[in-house]
């Protein structure tokens, strides 16, 4: 179990839903098409796969992504990076 603070760990549904549920509440966000939450150490590491407005520019799917991992960085969870890959909803 001590070991598993320190690795590349899994960590709690919990957490995975958390960053789902911010990522959920940018009103732009669509879907939410997989979430990877990964433990190194204290903190966590989030890929994350959104879902826009298939119709948007690329500099707005730009500018949602960012919403997206403002709002993750700023939360209560120790997110230490966060990658957002936009995906056209369908």
């Amino acid at each position: 179990p001590a070991l598993a603070e320190i690795m590349d760990a899994a960590p709690s549904n919990e957490i995975v839903d958390k960053v789902k549920r911010i990522a959920a509440s940018i009103p732009e966000v669509k879907d939410i098409e997989k979430c990877y939450v990964r433990k190194m150490g204290f903190d966590y590491f989030v890929d994350i796969h959104i879902e826009v407005d298939g119709n948007e520019s690329v500099t707005e799917g730009h500018r949602i992504s960012h919403l997206v991992k403002d709002a993750i960085l700023q939360s209560d969870l120790r997110v230490l990076n966060v990658l957002v890959h936009v995906e056209p909803h369908q």
